[in-house]
């Protein structure tokens, strides 16, 4: 058995644990406990083991307090971190190791992450949406177990004409309160400034990477490629008065996006329509009558698209409204901020899917130059 193996302490984090937490329990409920504990010489029947072959992939990423047992191998891949760090940090699978917390994972990850990955990753297990695409294999298994449409807290989203996405609803797996609090658990070790930093960049909870991608354009600030307007609240639920209930039969509404003024004393409303989670079946009737029902109490809603997000042209014309009608001070920006809004752009409009991947040495090189250049709070990407 290889020196480097796998033991009852061993606790998995990194982009392993990052793809166990975005894996529907249905999914990972159908993968026998992989054969972690037994002697499996060169690793043969640990590579061929279901969970492996089919949700977590390899390496697997290990944490350890023991600098000798760091490791690149190809199978197992260890991470040396003080215990200390672990303690009230770790959970139990259904497979019989221990998992890092989502907050731990998410500290971990940042060693492999650009920075603006980074923030995305903390979105999405701060959100109510993930992504995920199982295996054709997987998806037989569950088919052939008649666990397809099993209740687990999660649903797939599809499309308009009915075809299932790679993106899915589920409860946050951690909240910002949360991570703030590992934030400050942390300072001191190595690279909880960068965390740090990561979760201040986190405006609230979002149901999608639409409404991720929105407020990360407005709430991070213009040196890292946003525009630094915090005045704005994520899915903020308002209280609709009773004509407005009869509307929707409902007696409050959740908003994706309340902004509000300066001063605090005006608002406005914006509703994404992404095509990944909106823009199904009954979804656009639905929030059509949630805006009407907000504009009959004299709220203003502006429906917002991906393509106006994506487009910077399109996204300018959206600030220039809100600056009008809410007197936000939104000022020119420097070349320097430019090109950090174009790199955070490139990120969060690539494939979010992505994420969880494996970076190649040469981007794993250029990832770590990313974040070495935020060691000073505010600093542009070097170019």
């Amino acid at each position: 058995m290889p020196t480097d193996s796998f033991n009852e302490h061993s606790v998995v984090c990194d982009k392993t644990a990052f793809k166990y937490y975005r894996t529907p329990s249905r999914y990972l409920g159908a993968c026998p406990a992989p054969p972690l504990f037994e002697p499996d010489p060169r690793y043969r029947r640990l590579r061929t083991a279901p969970l492996i072959t089919e949700v977590l992939g390899l390496p697997l990423h290990v944490l350890t307090d023991d600098v000798k047992k760091r490791s690149h191998g190809e199978t197992l891949r260890f991470h040396v971190i003080d215990p200390e760090l672990r303690l009230g940090h770790t959970r139990e699978t259904v497979h019989g190791f221990l998992l890092a917390s989502p907050e731990l994972m998410l500290f971990t990850l940042s060693r492999t992450l650009t920075f603006n990955q980074l923030v995305m990753a903390m979105y999405e297990m701060c959100g109510r949406f993930t992504l995920y695409e199982p295996t054709q294999r997987l998806e037989a298994e569950l088919v052939m177990r008649n666990a397809s449409e099993l209740f687990d807290g999660w649903s797939r989203v599809v499309s308009e004409s009915g075809k299932p996405t790679a993106l899915w609803s589920r409860p946050p797996l951690v909240s910002l309160a949360e991570l703030k609090n590992f934030a400050s658990e942390i300072e001191g070790t190595r690279g909880a400034r960068l965390f740090s930093r990561a979760v201040s960049c986190v405006s609230g909870m979002t149901a999608s990477p639409l409404e991720a991608q929105l407020s990360m354009l407005l709430w991070m600030s213009p040196n890292l490629g946003g525009w630094g307007y915090r005045n704005i609240q994520n899915n903020c639920r308002i209280k609709l008065s009773k004509s407005a209930g009869l509307l929707t039969d409902m007696h409050s509404a959740e908003v994706d996006l309340r902004v509000l003024s300066p001063d605090g004393t005006q608002e406005w409303i914006l509703e994404c329509q992404g095509k990944a989670i909106h823009d199904r079946v009954g979804a656009g009737t639905r929030d059509a009558l949630r805006a009407t029902a907000l504009q009959s109490m004299g709220l203003n809603v502006t429906m917002v698209t991906s393509s106006q997000i994506h487009d910077q042209d399109k996204f300018a014309v959206l600030l220039d409204m809100l600056s009008d009608k809410l007197g936000i001070p939104f000022p020119d920006k420097t070349g320097r901020q430019i090109i950090a809004e174009n790199n955070l752009r490139a990120d969060i409009f690539g494939d979010w899917l992505a994420l969880s991947n494996e970076p190649t040495p040469a981007e794993l090189k250029a990832r770590r130059l990313n974040n070495r250049a935020r060691r000073e709070h505010g600093h542009a990407p070097k170019r």
